[in-house]
C-alpha cells in the first residue's frame, strides 16, 4: 500500500522504485533471477498460510509493486510455440531487469555513491527467462549489456517518442524504462515477452542474506579495493549479500569485460538456485518467508505478475522439474569491429531465439527420450552417408516449427533436406519414428542413429525418401558421419555455438 512518504513516479516507468500497485496476476523473484527458488518457496509458503500464515502471505502480497506498460508498447511478434498437451501449458517469457539505480527500496543507495553522484537508472542485468510449455525445463538467457543492437522508436509516458538508434543494449533502459526494454528484446529477437521484472541492488543482497549466505569459487584470489572485495582463491562458504553482490559486479578481474562478470553471475545463480531447492531451505519456513519478504519488495513487474496466488500456480506447474532442466546461457557474441570494447551478436544468436521461439531451447536431460530399437546401436557401423539420404520431416503433433528446427539440423550434418509438412501419426505416443521404403532400411538406420537411436518402421509408400515423425519438440541431432563405412570423419566447419551450463554444474567450473 502507498504511504505518504513513498516518492513521486519517476517519468519513466521502471526505471526507478514505484509507488506499490494494487496488484493482479503473478509475482516472480529478483535481478539475478532464482527462478525455479522462489517458486518453490513461494508454493510452500502458500501452504503455510493456510495453516494460520496469513498474515504473512499477505503481508509478502502487499510488497509486491506493480505497473502496467501495455500503453507503451509496440506490435507483439507472433507466438511459434504451442500449448503442451501433458501439461495444457504454454511456453512463458519473462523478461528480468536489474537495475543500478541508486534510489534503493531499503534506502541504502548512498552506500553506491547515492542518486545525487549517479543519478537515473541502467539496465545492470537482464536475463530472458523462458519455462517451457511442458515444464521440464527453463533456460536463462543473460543479454550483455555492451551489446551493440537497433534500439527502436520507443513511446514515453508522456506521449513523446525516442528516436531510433544504434547503441548499447543497457541504453534503452536509460531511453524509456522497462518498456523500452522490451520492446527492444522483441523487436531484435522476435520473441514475445509475456512478463517483466525490475530489481533493484537491494533485493539481491537482501535474498542472498535471507538464505543464510550462499558458496562462491574464484579461481583467482581477488583484492579490489574499488569494489571493497578481498578474497582468496578457493571455495566460499556462507557468502553475505553484500561481498555476493561485490563479487557479483565486480570489473577490474579477469579481462573485465562484461562477458566474464555475466559467466559470475551465472555460477552464483547456480549457487542460489541449489541453496533455495536444498531440503534444509524448504524445511525452514521462517527462511523461505525471509527469501521471498527480500524478494518481493524490491520488484517492480506487470500487473500479470503480481499476486503471490498466482505465483504458486506457476510454482506447482514447475515441481517436476529437474534441477539440471535449469539452464544458463549468454547470446553468443564477437567484437564489435567499430570500438573492441562492445560485442555484437553472432549467427548463433539467431539459432539461439529460434529455438526460444519454438520452444525447443531446453537442454538434453529436458529433451524428448527417443524409442529405443536394437539397431542402430550407438557403436554400430553405418553402411549409407548422410549425403546420399533425403530426409522429410513431418510434425504429427509436436510443438509448431518443430519439424522446420529438426530439418535443418539434419542438413546441418549432412543431410540432404527433402522438405517439411504436418501428418497423421503412424504410431501414436511414439515421440520419434522413422519410416522408409523398401531396400531403404540402411538409409533408415544412419537417419535413426543420428537421432539418438529412433524406432524405425517399414512403409512401402515412402519411396526412396526417409520420412522422420515428430510428436513432440524437435529431439537432439548427432553427427554420424564418422560412423559410415568408408567414410572419413570430414572436416570441422565453423558452425554456430550456443554454450550452456545447468544449474547443477559444479560453479567452479
Amino acid at each position: 500500500m502507498p504511504t505518504p512518504t513513498d516518492p513521486a513516479p519517476p517519468e519513466v516507468p521502471g526505471a526507478r522504485r514505484r509507488a506499490r500497485g494494487r496488484h493482479a496476476d503473478h509475482a516472480h523473484g529478483r535481478a539475478f533471477s532464482v527462478l525455479r527458488g522462489v517458486l518453490v518457496a513461494a508454493v510452500v509458503l502458500a501452504v503455510v498460510a493456510t495453516g494460520g500464515g496469513v498474515f504473512a502471505y499477505y503481508r509478502l502480497q502487499g510488497n509486491i509493486n506493480a505497473e502496467s506498460i501495455d500503453g507503451l508498447l509496440g506490435t507483439r511478434p507472433s507466438d511459434e510455440s504451442a500449448v503442451d498437451p501433458t501439461t495444457g501449458q504454454d511456453d512463458v517469457n519473462i523478461l528480468v531487469m536489474g537495475s543500478d539505480t541508486r534510489d534503493l527500496s531499503d534506502g541504502t543507495g548512498d552506500e553506491y555513491g547515492g542518486a545525487d553522484a549517479d543519478p537515473g537508472a541502467r539496465s545492470d542485468t537482464t536475463l530472458l527467462v523462458h519455462l517451457a510449455a511442458n515444464r521440464k525445463s527453463a533456460t536463462m538467457v543473460s543479454i550483455p549489456r555492451d551489446s551493440m543492437v537497433e534500439i527502436p522508436a520507443c513511446k514515453l509516458p508522456d506521449g513523446t517518442r525516442t528516436e531510433p538508434q544504434k547503441g548499447m543494449f543497457n541504453s534503452a533502459f536509460s531511453l524509456g524504462g522497462a518498456a523500452c526494454t522490451v520492446n527492444t528484446v522483441q523487436t531484435i529477437t522476435q520473441v514475445p515477452v509475456d512478463h517483466y521484472v525490475v530489481v533493484d541492488f537491494s533485493g539481491f543482497r537482501s535474498m542472498i542474506d535471507a538464505l543464510g549466505g550462499v558458496t562462491i569459487c574464484t579461481p583467482r584470489a581477488i583484492d579490489d579495493a574499488k569494489a571493497d572485495l578481498h578474497l582468496d582463491a578457493g571455495t566460499h562458504d556462507d557468502v553475505d549479500g553484500q561481498t555476493a553482490l561485490a563479487y557479483a559486479r565486480v570489473r577490474h578481474i579477469g579481462d573485465g569485460s562484461d562477458i566474464s562478470r555475466i559467466g559470475r553471475q551465472q555460477a552464483l545463480m547456480s549457487s542460489m538456485v541449489q541453496k533455495v531447492t536444498s531440503s534444509a531451505m524448504l524445511t525452514r519456513p521462517d527462511r523461505l518467508y525471509g527469501f521471498l519478504d527480500a524478494a518481493t519488495k524490491s520488484v517492480t513487474t506487470d500487473p500479470g505478475l503480481a499476486s503471490l496466488s498466482e505465483i504458486a500456480s506457476l510454482a506447482q506447474s514447475l515441481q517436476k522439474m529437474p534441477a539440471d532442466g535449469v539452464q544458463f546461457i549468454t547470446v553468443p557474441t564477437e567484437p564489435y569491429p567499430a570500438n573492441r570494447n562492445r560485442v555484437q551478436w553472432t549467427p548463433a544468436a539467431d539459432e539461439l531465439w529460434q529455438r526460444i521461439r519454438t520452444d525447443t531451447a531446453g537442454p538434453a536431460s529436458a529433451a524428448p527420450t527417443a524409442s529405443p530399437t536394437a539397431e542402430p546401436g550407438t557403436s554400430s557401423e553405418l553402411l549409407v552417408a548422410p549425403s546420399k539420404i533425403s530426409v522429410r520431416v513431418l510434425n504429427v503433433g509436436g510443438t509448431p516449427g518443430a519439424a522446420g528446427a529438426l530439418s535443418q539440423a539434419l542438413t546441418g550434418v549432412g543431410f540432404v533436406a527433402g522438405g517439411t509438412g504436418d501428418g497423421q501419426a503412424t504410431e501414436p505416443g511414439q515421440d520419434v519414428l522413422v519410416r522408409y521404403g523398401t531396400d531403404r532400411q540402411d538409409s533408415a538406420n544412419t537417419v535413426a542413429a543420428a537421432l539418438g537411436g529412433a524406432k524405425t518402421v517399414l512403409d512401402p509408400s515412402v519411396g526412396r525418401e526417409v520420412v522422420v515423425e515428430i510428436a513432440s519438440s524437435a529431439p537432439p541431432v548427432s553427427d554420424v558421419r564418422p560412423r559410415v563405412t568408408g567414410t572419413p570423419a570430414p572436416a570441422p566447419t565453423p558452425t554456430p555455438t550456443i554454450t550452456a551450463r545447468v544449474a547443477t554444474d559444479d560453479i567452479c567450473a
